[in-house]
């Protein structure tokens, strides 16, 4: 193994770094894929620890880029060769890369299995410390990290039964593994570091004459193990992880285990990790005070086949039946939040969807949206980052909350501008008051105020004034001292015939009518 030549690949795209890991068998070849980063501070890092003698970078990448990476790179590790993933458009930008000691470039377009050996080979023979070894290499076999790499990442591999066998001498396999996000923060040296400690430690419970522990490299955020045992020592494996679970989660209480089924040959480790595992490591997201996650141990959740109505909800708030909304919105989450097998993205997604809609819906309203619109973006971000369910459940909560008071400051200032109409009509009720004059005065649009009446007092306004004054009438015809005529200008109406005519709409009696029974009861 000290004759292959060791390389790194430097993509922000995963799924090209898993094409160009793929692309050929590696060790047959003469060569040893060591490690992939997203970026090139990433990459630097790993350089550090694994020391490669070829590095293959894309240019176009997030936090550090192909250019800077490369120049840093050479400038501590000179003797490490370079070779450049580029697309046509970024070509003139490559050519600047070839200043820092580029060794050569590869068109992703283009790039095929034949291309790529070409190119490391050519690479590989600058390297002084690899001068003379055997290029022919048909002596190398593909590892055992590369064999389960590749099953994993979902390709074929010649399983060389031989090497399985002494490394895996027993007849059945799980993985185990733990989610590692929250420490996602620290360097590449710190992880590495981190996760040898914890495959000492599950070897430490495990039987080493009964058990095999094998570190399997995956993305950074998870740790996972793939453990080789004798099917009848299963009891017993289940019961050493809940040991290694509960004391690594007494100093680390974030800190959730997934144990997966149980499965016989090599060759299903692929099936069982994307079909079973990684769902399962998904359910730590809907279930975040477990320690330990067994399949077979899992309570059975009733499946919800209640869809959200979407138009139902956006109609209430068009009706500005907001509390009913939002209870019914909040209800509906309540009941996603407990189905732990339910797609994370999936309910990430709707939640950050509501949130959109919500905002879109008062943006057609009095309310002021504009810090909303400011903080949206924000609640997108912190919604995807959610490490479980009731963050999120409680991000959608604290964005209702400010929307409940937005709504109620609204209704607040909507409350006291109607009351300030009414107010003004009861104070000129006799004027010859009318709906034009009353909109110049609030500085309202005329048909926006007829409207806006209707809506808020169930009747127009002539209809609302015309009550005010009969009210008005109705207390003025208890002075027999003051003629029905003079009344009728008092309140308003210049026509005394018209005033008379209201006044039986809405009393079911004329004025002298009125006046009249009104005395008889007096008199009784």
């Amino acid at each position: 193994m000290n004759d292959l030549c060791k390389v790194l690949i430097v993509d922000d795209e995963y799924l090209v770094r898993q094409g160009i890991k793929h692309l050929l068998n590696w060790e047959t070849e003469g060569f040893q894929m060591i490690g992939e980063a997203g970026n090139g501070k990433e990459a630097l890092e790993m350089v550090s620890l694994v020391r490669p003698h070829i590095v293959i970078t894309d240019i176009v990448m997030p936090v550090m880029d192909g250019e800077e990476f490369t120049r840093t790179l050479k400038a501590t590790y000179p003797e490490i060769e370079v070779i450049v993933l580029s697309s046509f458009s970024e070509f003139e930008y490559v050519k600047s890369t070839f200043r820092s000691g580029v060794a050569d470039y590869i068109l992703k377009p283009t790039l095929e299995t034949e291309g790529l050996l070409t190119v490391l080979r050519a690479t590989a023979d600058k390297i002084p410390s690899l001068s003379g070894r055997n290029l022919a290499l048909s002596s190398f076999s593909p590892s055992v990290d590369s064999i389960i790499d590749k099953l994993i990442s979902g390709y074929e591999a010649d399983v060389d039964t031989n090497i399985i066998h002494d490394t895996f001498p027993w007849d059945s396999f799980c993985l185990l593994g733990r989610s590692m996000k929250y420490m996602i923060n620290k360097d590449q040296k710190e992880l590495a570091s981190y996760k040898t400690s914890l495959v000492a430690e599950v070897a430490r419970h495990v039987s080493q004459d009964l058990t095999k522990v094998h570190l399997i490299v995956t993305e950074p955020e998870m740790f996972m193990v793939l453990l080789n045992f004798r099917n009848k020592e299963l009891g017993n494996i289940s019961d050493v992880v809940r040991t290694i679970a509960t004391v690594i989660s007494k100093h680390e209480p974030e800190c959730c285990w997934v144990m997966g089924d149980v499965f016989h040959h090599l060759n299903q480790i692929g099936n069982v990790y994307r079909e079973s595992f990684l769902k399962m490591m998904d359910y730590l997201f809907f279930l975040p005070d477990r320690t330990l996650i067994i399949g077979s141990e899992l309570p059975i959740v009733p499946k919800n086949d209640i869809k959200f109505n979407m138009n139902h909800f956006t109609d209430e708030l068009k009706r500005k039946q907001s509390d009913t909304a939002f209870q019914y919105l909040q209800e509906h989450v309540e009941v996603l939040a407990g189905q732990y097998k339910n797609d994370v993205f999936e309910f990430k997604s709707f939640l950050s969807n509501i949130i959109f809609v919500i905002i879109t819906l008062l943006d057609n309203t009095k309310i002021d949206t504009a810090l909303l619109e400011e903080e949206k973006y924000s609640y997108f971000k912190k919604m995807d980052e959610s490490r479980h369910a009731r963050d999120a459940v409680r991000l959608l909560q604290s964005f209702l909350d400010k929307v409940k008071l937005m709504i109620a400051s609204t209704d607040n200032k909507e409350s006291n501008r109607l009351q300030q109409l009414l107010d003004y009509m009861h104070e000129h009720y006799a004027d010859q008051l009318t709906l034009a004059e009353l909109s110049k005065h609030f500085h309202f649009n005329t048909s926006y105020l007829s409207s806006y009446f209707s809506a808020h007092m169930k009747e127009g306004f002539s209809e609302y004034l015309n009550r005010i004054r009969i009210e008005k009438a109705e207390e003025l015809l208890n002075d027999d001292s003051i003629t029905i005529s003079e009344i009728s200008g008092r309140v308003g109406y210049s026509d005394h015939s018209y005033f008379c005519k209201v006044f039986k709409k809405y009393t079911g009696d004329s004025p002298s009518s009125y006046r009249r029974k009104k005395y008889k009861k007096q008199v009784k």
